[in-house]
This record gives C-alpha cells, sequence and structure tokens, in this order.
C-alpha cells in the first residue's frame, strides 16, 4: 500500500482507477450486467478484506483481475454449468460496432459462448480488454509460454466457429 495511506483510501483509489476493467472482464465471462456489478462488489470487499497481504510483487490492476478471476469461477460453479447459463445471456460488444454490421457482432458473441473456459478467458483478457500477455499470465496463474499458445489455439477455434479462414477474422 501507498506509505500513509489508509487500506480504505487504498482501496478507493484502486475501485476509481479499475473497477471498470474488473466489470468488462466480468461481463464478457459471466454475459450478465447484473453478475458483473455482483463480481466488481466482491472483488473490491474481497481487496479491502486482504490489502494488508497485497504483496506488490504484480501490478494492482494485475491483482484485483486475479480476485475477479477467482470469484468468477466460484460464480461458474454455482451456476453448475457455464454453457447452460451462457446460453441465455447476452455478451458484450467485442467488436467496434461502427465498422462492424450487426450480423459480425452477433456472430462473434455466440462463438464466444461455444468457446471452452480457457479459451474464453484468454481471448477476453487479450484481445477485449487488452491485458498484456504477462498480466495474462499472472491473472489466469499461467505462463506466458502458455498464455501464447492458448491464445493462438482459442483464435484458430474461434475462426474455426466461424467458419472463416484463419487470415480473414481479426478480433
Amino acid at each position: 500500500m501507498k506509505a500513509g495511506a489508509s487500506t480504505r483510501e487504498f482501496i478507493h483509489s484502486l475501485y476509481e482507477l479499475y473497477s471498470n476493467d474488473v466489470y468488462r472482464y466480468a461481463w464478457a465471462t459471466l454475459g450478465n450486467s447484473s453478475d458483473a456489478y455482483d463480481v466488481v462488489q466482491e472483488v473490491f470487499l474481497r481487496a479491502c478484506r486482504s490489502a494488508d497481504s497485497y504483496r506488490r510483487d504484480s501490478s494492482a490492476k494485475t491483482w484485483l483481475m486475479s480476485i475477479a478471476r477467482n470469484y468468477i469461477f466460484d460464480v461458474l460453479r454455482k451456476k453448475r454449468t457455464e454453457r447452460k447459463y451462457l446460453a441465455d445471456k447476452e455478451l458484450p460488444e467485442v467488436v467496434d460496432t461502427s465498422t462492424a454490421s450487426a450480423g459480425m457482432v452477433l456472430e462473434i458473441k455466440e462463438a464466444l459462448v461455444q468457446l471452452n473456459d480457457e479459451y474464453r478467458h484468454v481471448i477476453v483478457l487479450r484481445h477485449i480488454e487488452n491485458v498484456s500477455v504477462s498480466e495474462t499470465a499472472a491473472i489466469l496463474g499461467w505462463s506466458e509460454k502458455k498464455v501464447h499458445n492458448t491464445t493462438h489455439r482459442a483464435l484458430l477455434k474461434l475462426r474455426e466457429i466461424l467458419g472463416s479462414r484463419p487470415e480473414e477474422v481479426k478480433v
């Protein structure tokens, strides 16, 4: 924590900086605005409870996104099967709708739902949230090599689902 700053001030400053990032990650993963808001609330409650144990060996954003990831997994476990849960939910915008057709946006949203958990997480973090490879590795508890490999495989799978040649689909 910052020298002289109370836990409350520290968490408040992190909330101001990163709550939107946590929300977008939760929304893209869970596909539901209400659940995403719950994740944001729980992440910052957990961060407040464990602020004293924050070791600063990673960025505050990475720390918060790791908390979010763990809580999202808890939510998904409670929902039993993520596929069934996501089938009825709306996913966030994943492409710039001003340059893409509504049909393409819908296709990409539907394709994301079909990806397995690992692929969806890495696509959301790397290509929707624009999180760096090293931060993605820290958030997911993977090596950077695994992030690279999984991203490559996830993009190939996404392209396969969309029925395009690899060079035609860019996420």
